[in-house]
Parts: structure tokens; C-alpha cells; sequence
């Protein structure tokens, strides 16, 4: 499912589809000194594996009544920063441009250029990676995104959650939904979920995590298909993926039931299970959280943090 938010980045050069328009062209200056152009980026995935290929689509809107040049020097690798998080080197790629020649923007005209992280640029170690766009006075903001370590469905079965309230233990159930479980694995191994908080509890049926913006409502960029399994009977502990409808999920959000919700039943995919630190669930359910309406309900009066996630062996 193609996602509908532009998370504002851009990337590395591999293929460029847009159809030009002749028009008269404004006379050569220093980018952004006559007009700007607003950079955004659609990614479709949060995670990746080593060495996959990224396609991303690179989007520049002219917002002025004036045509806008951009230099090729723009559409060109040099344009481009990656660095992975705690590392104060960035990754370096071909400056190959991404089109023959400079691409000249209609007054409110957005071109969209298919872009591919290739391999040249060596993103084989896991981690949490960081990627903007600039060009003279156009930039954008950071994105991330991860890259997930090699998967071991047979061992990697345990993930030890540390939070501001104690430690629990989720056994992994790859046999009920194994992309979910790999997904998640594969993030918190990245370090997704490490100093995030718990952005929602409602008192007696669940906690919710795994939206960076700490808003719930951030984690929906990127969306993987449900995979239900209408036989689990939905008791306090277990561990679900929060949905927006009953075909399709957030790729990193998640919810842990404070008891058992027996009308959940057939309508969520559960992934995981908390086998020791049940004392953490009960304490969850007893944080002090704000009003039942408006923005921010049921958030916690006191930021609760999940402060790492390790997986091991069972």
C-alpha cells in the first residue's frame, strides 16, 4: 500500500521518470534567490535489509508565479547526505545526475522523480540511518529509516522490553504472524523503539507505543497487511499491532492488553506475548493518564519510556 504522507527527504539516483513542458526559461541565478522550491519525499517502507534496494520518489514543487531552474548540480548525488545514527561520517555515493540536464519548474508545477538507493552506497550494517536533501537555500528536513539486522526466525524468538516501570519478557509468535514479528525484531534490533514513550493508555484495555511524534498518530506512513488468526483468545499480556482497518497495520506501533478484551477476538493481529514481567503490565495499567476526549486523551500525566528492546534466544 503506497503511503499518503510526504515524509520530507530525498534520496540517491538510479531512475528519473517526468515529462518536460517548454516554456520560457528565467535567466541563470543562485539557486533560491529568486524562488524556492519545497522538496518533499514519499518512502514506502520503514525498514529495510542490508544491501535492498530503496525506491523513493522525490517530489519539487514551485510555489512562485515565475519558472524556477534547477541546477543539475541538484539532481545529482552531492545533493544528497546519509549518516547512520551515532556515526558522524556519512555515507558516500556515485554524483551521477539523476537526468541529462538541469530541470526548469512551471510557476506551481511539482515534478515527481522515481530515485533508487543503490548498492553503491554500501548500507550493509544495521541500524537507524538519517537522509536529507539540499541544494543551495533548498533543503529538508532529516527522515529515518532502518535497516534491519539478518532475521533468525528459530532464535530470535525472545525480546526483552526495558521501561521506565521494570522489565518484561514478549515471546515472539512467528507462527501466528510471522512478517509482524519479523518486522518488529528487526526494528527494535535497530534501535526503533529505544527512548520511545508509551503515547496512549486506556485504563483496563491496553498501552500503546511506537510512534516516534509520541502522538499516535505518526506511525502511519508506513503500513504492512494484517495477519489475523481468529483462534487466539485475547488475554492480558498479549501483544498487538495497532490497526487502522481490519486489512492493514502500522508498521511499528503496538499495543500490550491490560487485561483480557474478548471483543478484540478475530479483529487484531497479536504477534507476541509477555511470558515474565507481568508486574509491568499491571503498573502500566495504573498510570495516572489525562481526559477520555479531544487530543491527547489518555495520554499519561508522566512520560513512561521504553528504554531498549534486546531480542535473544528463547
Amino acid at each position: 500500500m503506497r503511503p499518503r504522507g510526504r515524509a520530507i527527504l530525498a534520496a540517491l539516483p538510479l531512475l528519473v521518470l517526468f515529462s518536460s513542458e517548454g516554456h520560457a526559461r528565467q535567466s541563470p541565478v543562485d539557486v533560491g534567490l529568486i524562488a524556492r522550491v519545497e522538496p518533499s519525499i514519499l518512502v514506502p517502507k520503514l525498514l529495510y535489509e542490508p544491501k535492498e534496494g530503496i525506491a523513493i520518489e522525490l517530489s519539487l514543487l514551485n510555489p512562485a508565479r515565475v519558472p524556477v531552474d534547477v541546477p543539475e548540480k541538484c539532481l545529482t548525488a552531492e545533493s544528497v547526505t546519509i549518516t547512520r545514527v551515532g556515526s558522524d561520517a556519512p555515507l558516500h555515493g556515485s554524483g551521477r545526475p539523476l537526468d541529462r540536464g538541469p530541470l526548469t519548474l512551471a510557476p506551481g508545477a511539482t515534478r515527481k522523480i522515481d530515485i533508487g538507493l543503490t548498492a553503491r552506497y554500501r548500507i550493509k550494517q544495521a541500524g537507524r540511518y538519517r537522509l536529507s536533501w539540499e541544494c543551495g537555500e533548498w533543503r529538508t528536513d532529516h527522515y529515518e529509516f532502518f535497516v534491519g539486522a539478518p532475521y533468525d526466525r528459530d532464535k530470535d524468538r525472545v525480546a526483552v522490553v526495558t521501561t521506565d516501570l521494570g522489565t518484561m519478557e514478549l515471546m515472539m509468535m512467528p507462527e501466528q504472524a510471522p512478517v509482524h514479528v519479523r518486522n518488529f525484531v528487526q526494528l527494535a534490533r535497530a534501535g526503533y523503539y529505544d527512548d520511545m514513550i508509551f503515547y496512549r493508555i486506556l485504563p483496563g484495555t491496553q498501552a500503546e507505543a511506537g510512534d516516534r511524534t509520541g502522538s499516535g498518530t505518526g506511525g502511519w506512513d508506513h503500513q504492512i497487511a494484517a495477519e489475523i488468526d481468529r483462534g487466539i483468545s485475547p488475554g492480558k499480556g498479549l501483544v498487538g499491532a495497532v490497526r487502522r482497518e481490519s486489512t492493514v497495520t502500522s508498521a511499528s506501533m503496538f499495543f500490550i492488553l491490560l487485561d483480557a478484551q474478548p471483543g478484540y477476538q478475530g479483529l487484531h493481529t497479536f504477534f507476541a506475548y509477555v511470558r515474565s514481567g507481568m508486574e509491568v503490565v499491571d503498573a502500566l495499567g495504573a498510570v495516572e493518564v489525562s481526559g477520555e476526549k479531544g487530543i491527547g486523551a489518555f495520554r499519561p500525566a508522566k512520560s513512561i519510556f521504553i528504554r531498549k528492546i534486546e531480542i535473544k534466544a528463547p
